[in-house]
Protein backbone atom coordinates (compact mmCIF):
# COMPACT_ATOMS: atom_id res chain seq x y z
CA UNK A 1 0.00 0.00 0.00
CA UNK A 2 2.84 2.36 0.88
CA UNK A 3 4.56 1.64 -2.44
CA UNK A 4 1.34 2.25 -4.39
CA UNK A 5 0.70 5.54 -2.60
CA UNK A 6 4.30 6.63 -3.18
CA UNK A 7 4.00 6.00 -6.93
CA UNK A 8 0.77 7.99 -7.16
CA UNK A 9 2.33 10.82 -5.15
CA UNK A 10 5.37 10.91 -7.44
CA UNK A 11 3.23 11.15 -10.56
CA UNK A 12 1.09 13.94 -9.12
CA UNK A 13 3.51 16.38 -7.55
CA UNK A 14 7.12 15.22 -7.97
CA UNK A 15 9.43 17.71 -9.70
CA UNK A 16 11.05 16.56 -12.92
CA UNK A 17 14.00 14.23 -12.46
CA UNK A 18 17.47 14.64 -13.98
CA UNK A 19 16.52 12.08 -16.62
CA UNK A 20 13.35 14.04 -17.42
CA UNK A 21 15.33 17.21 -18.11
CA UNK A 22 17.95 15.43 -20.21
CA UNK A 23 15.17 13.60 -22.06
CA UNK A 24 13.57 16.93 -23.01
CA UNK A 25 16.86 17.94 -24.64
CA UNK A 26 17.38 14.62 -26.41
CA UNK A 27 13.83 14.62 -27.78
CA UNK A 28 14.45 17.92 -29.56
CA UNK A 29 16.05 15.77 -32.24
CA UNK A 30 19.37 17.59 -32.59
CA UNK A 31 21.37 15.47 -30.12
CA UNK A 32 23.13 12.42 -31.53
CA UNK A 33 26.36 12.23 -29.48
CA UNK A 34 26.99 12.99 -25.80
CA UNK A 35 30.05 13.13 -23.54
CA UNK A 36 29.57 12.25 -19.86
CA UNK A 37 32.49 13.89 -18.00
CA UNK A 38 33.28 12.21 -14.69
CA UNK A 39 31.01 9.37 -15.78
CA UNK A 40 31.64 7.11 -12.78
CA UNK A 41 30.37 3.51 -12.83
CA UNK A 42 26.84 4.40 -14.03
CA UNK A 43 25.28 7.11 -16.15
CA UNK A 44 21.94 8.87 -16.60
CA UNK A 45 22.69 8.94 -20.34
CA UNK A 46 22.53 5.15 -20.73
CA UNK A 47 18.73 5.19 -20.86
CA UNK A 48 18.83 7.22 -24.09
CA UNK A 49 20.93 4.73 -26.03
CA UNK A 50 21.10 3.50 -28.76
CA UNK A 51 19.50 6.62 -30.26
CA UNK A 52 22.13 8.70 -28.47
CA UNK A 53 25.78 7.68 -28.83
CA UNK A 54 27.48 8.23 -25.47
CA UNK A 55 31.12 8.46 -24.42
CA UNK A 56 32.15 8.16 -20.77
CA UNK A 57 35.18 10.14 -19.54
CA UNK A 58 36.74 9.74 -16.11
CA UNK A 59 40.13 10.32 -14.47
CA UNK A 60 39.68 7.29 -12.18
CA UNK A 61 40.61 4.05 -13.92
CA UNK A 62 38.40 1.99 -11.61
CA UNK A 63 35.33 4.02 -12.60
CA UNK A 64 36.03 3.48 -16.30
CA UNK A 65 36.53 -0.25 -15.74
CA UNK A 66 33.23 -0.59 -13.85
CA UNK A 67 31.32 1.51 -16.39
CA UNK A 68 32.72 -0.67 -19.16
CA UNK A 69 31.74 -3.83 -17.27
CA UNK A 70 28.18 -2.50 -16.97
CA UNK A 71 28.16 -1.42 -20.66
CA UNK A 72 27.13 2.12 -19.72
CA UNK A 73 28.54 3.81 -22.84
CA UNK A 74 29.50 3.19 -26.43
CA UNK A 75 33.09 4.42 -25.92
CA UNK A 76 35.33 5.43 -23.02
CA UNK A 77 38.13 7.94 -22.43
CA UNK A 78 40.48 7.74 -19.44
CA UNK A 79 41.66 11.32 -18.90
CA UNK A 80 41.89 14.21 -16.46
CA UNK A 81 39.68 16.79 -18.16
CA UNK A 82 41.66 19.76 -16.78
CA UNK A 83 45.05 18.36 -17.79
CA UNK A 84 44.02 17.09 -21.22
CA UNK A 85 43.21 19.59 -23.96
CA UNK A 86 39.68 19.51 -25.40
CA UNK A 87 41.21 18.88 -28.83
CA UNK A 88 42.91 15.69 -27.61
CA UNK A 89 39.72 14.51 -25.88
CA UNK A 90 37.73 15.08 -29.08
CA UNK A 91 40.38 13.25 -31.10
CA UNK A 92 40.15 10.25 -28.79
CA UNK A 93 36.34 10.31 -28.89
CA UNK A 94 35.70 10.56 -32.62
CA UNK A 95 37.05 13.93 -33.72
CA UNK A 96 33.87 16.06 -33.70
CA UNK A 97 32.31 18.28 -31.01
CA UNK A 98 29.54 16.61 -29.02
CA UNK A 99 25.93 17.73 -29.19
CA UNK A 100 25.64 17.35 -25.40
CA UNK A 101 28.20 17.45 -22.59
CA UNK A 102 27.16 16.50 -19.06
CA UNK A 103 28.79 17.10 -15.69
CA UNK A 104 26.81 15.10 -13.16
CA UNK A 105 28.15 15.70 -9.62
CA UNK A 106 31.59 16.65 -10.95
CA UNK A 107 32.24 20.38 -10.68
CA UNK A 108 32.11 20.41 -6.87
CA UNK A 109 35.19 18.14 -6.84
CA UNK A 110 37.34 21.03 -8.12
CA UNK A 111 38.37 24.31 -6.49
CA UNK A 112 36.08 27.13 -7.65
CA UNK A 113 38.60 28.69 -10.03
CA UNK A 114 39.20 25.33 -11.73
CA UNK A 115 35.46 24.73 -11.84
CA UNK A 116 34.96 27.83 -13.97
CA UNK A 117 37.82 26.66 -16.19
CA UNK A 118 36.05 23.30 -16.52
CA UNK A 119 32.87 25.01 -17.69
CA UNK A 120 34.88 26.90 -20.31
CA UNK A 121 36.40 23.63 -21.53
CA UNK A 122 32.95 22.11 -21.83
CA UNK A 123 32.02 24.89 -24.24
CA UNK A 124 34.95 23.79 -26.42
CA UNK A 125 33.74 20.19 -26.32
CA UNK A 126 30.13 20.79 -27.37
CA UNK A 127 28.43 22.57 -30.23
CA UNK A 128 25.03 22.67 -28.49
CA UNK A 129 24.20 21.77 -24.88
CA UNK A 130 25.85 21.56 -21.46
CA UNK A 131 24.05 20.07 -18.46
CA UNK A 132 25.58 20.45 -14.98
CA UNK A 133 24.37 18.76 -11.79
CA UNK A 134 25.84 19.84 -8.46
CA UNK A 135 24.75 20.21 -4.82
CA UNK A 136 23.10 23.50 -3.92
CA UNK A 137 25.92 25.24 -2.04
CA UNK A 138 28.92 23.59 -0.42
CA UNK A 139 28.34 20.02 0.77
CA UNK A 140 31.20 18.44 2.69
CA UNK A 141 32.34 15.05 1.37
CA UNK A 142 35.51 12.97 1.67
CA UNK A 143 37.30 10.57 -0.74
CA UNK A 144 34.54 7.96 -0.85
CA UNK A 145 35.07 4.40 -2.17
CA UNK A 146 38.84 4.91 -2.10
CA UNK A 147 38.58 7.53 -4.85
CA UNK A 148 40.33 10.81 -4.00
CA UNK A 149 38.42 12.48 -6.85
CA UNK A 150 35.22 12.09 -4.75
CA UNK A 151 36.32 14.80 -2.30
CA UNK A 152 34.26 18.04 -2.49
CA UNK A 153 36.37 21.18 -2.89
CA UNK A 154 33.84 23.88 -3.80
CA UNK A 155 30.21 24.92 -3.49
CA UNK A 156 28.07 26.23 -6.35
CA UNK A 157 25.10 28.57 -6.28
CA UNK A 158 22.35 29.68 -8.64
CA UNK A 159 24.03 32.98 -9.49
CA UNK A 160 27.25 31.20 -10.49
CA UNK A 161 25.42 29.58 -13.39
CA UNK A 162 22.88 32.26 -14.27
CA UNK A 163 25.74 34.74 -14.71
CA UNK A 164 27.15 32.42 -17.40
CA UNK A 165 23.88 32.06 -19.30
CA UNK A 166 22.56 28.83 -17.75
CA UNK A 167 18.93 28.13 -16.86
CA UNK A 168 18.82 26.61 -13.36
CA UNK A 169 16.31 24.08 -12.00
CA UNK A 170 16.00 22.40 -8.62
CA UNK A 171 16.27 18.59 -8.44
CA UNK A 172 16.85 15.66 -6.05
CA UNK A 173 14.51 16.66 -3.28
CA UNK A 174 14.42 19.38 -0.66
CA UNK A 175 17.65 20.87 0.66
CA UNK A 176 16.31 20.76 4.22
CA UNK A 177 15.64 17.02 4.01
CA UNK A 178 18.94 15.69 2.62
CA UNK A 179 22.55 15.73 3.74
CA UNK A 180 25.87 13.95 3.24
CA UNK A 181 25.93 11.87 0.06
CA UNK A 182 22.39 13.12 -0.73
CA UNK A 183 21.10 10.73 1.95
CA UNK A 184 18.01 11.58 4.00
CA UNK A 185 18.74 13.48 7.20
CA UNK A 186 15.90 11.61 8.90
CA UNK A 187 15.56 7.86 8.49
CA UNK A 188 12.02 6.63 9.07
CA UNK A 189 9.41 4.60 7.13
CA UNK A 190 7.98 6.76 4.37
CA UNK A 191 10.94 9.16 4.27
CA UNK A 192 11.13 8.95 0.47
CA UNK A 193 7.45 9.90 0.13
CA UNK A 194 7.91 12.79 2.55
CA UNK A 195 10.84 14.06 0.52
CA UNK A 196 8.76 13.97 -2.68
CA UNK A 197 5.86 15.73 -0.95
CA UNK A 198 8.09 18.41 0.54
CA UNK A 199 9.90 18.99 -2.76
CA UNK A 200 6.58 19.33 -4.55
CA UNK A 201 5.09 21.71 -1.99
CA UNK A 202 8.24 23.85 -2.03
CA UNK A 203 8.17 23.88 -5.86
CA UNK A 204 11.90 23.23 -5.94
CA UNK A 205 12.03 22.94 -9.73
CA UNK A 206 11.10 26.61 -10.18
CA UNK A 207 12.58 27.73 -6.86
CA UNK A 208 15.97 25.98 -6.98
CA UNK A 209 17.32 27.70 -3.86
CA UNK A 210 15.06 25.28 -1.91
CA UNK A 211 16.41 22.18 -3.69
CA UNK A 212 19.15 19.84 -2.60
CA UNK A 213 20.81 19.94 -6.03
CA UNK A 214 20.96 22.37 -8.92
CA UNK A 215 20.60 21.33 -12.56
CA UNK A 216 22.04 24.01 -14.84
CA UNK A 217 21.40 23.84 -18.60
CA UNK A 218 23.00 25.95 -21.31
CA UNK A 219 22.65 26.09 -25.08
CA UNK A 220 26.06 27.45 -26.14
CA UNK A 221 24.50 28.75 -29.37
CA UNK A 222 22.70 31.39 -27.31
CA UNK A 223 19.08 32.53 -27.28
CA UNK A 224 17.11 31.80 -30.51
CA UNK A 225 15.97 34.84 -32.53
CA UNK A 226 12.46 35.96 -31.58
CA UNK A 227 11.81 38.82 -33.98
CA UNK A 228 10.17 37.52 -37.15
CA UNK A 229 9.73 38.98 -40.61
CA UNK A 230 6.49 40.63 -39.51
CA UNK A 231 8.13 42.62 -36.74
CA UNK A 232 7.94 46.41 -36.91
CA UNK A 233 11.20 47.42 -38.68
CA UNK A 234 11.34 50.67 -36.71
CA UNK A 235 11.22 48.78 -33.42
CA UNK A 236 13.69 46.15 -34.66
CA UNK A 237 16.18 48.89 -35.59
CA UNK A 238 16.22 50.32 -32.06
Amino acid sequence: MIGWAHNILCRLIAPHSIGDHVGQIVRRGDCHAALDIGCGPSSVLTQFRPGLRTVGLDAFEGAIAEARRRAQHDDYVLADVLNTSPEIILERAGGRPFDLVTLFDVIEHFPKRQGFELLERCERLTSKYIVVLTPNGFLEQGPEYGNEFQRHLSGWFIHDFEGLGYAVHGVLGAKAFRGYGSMFRYNFPGAASCDVLLAGLLRIERKPHRAFSLLAIKDVRGVPARLGANSNPKLAAR
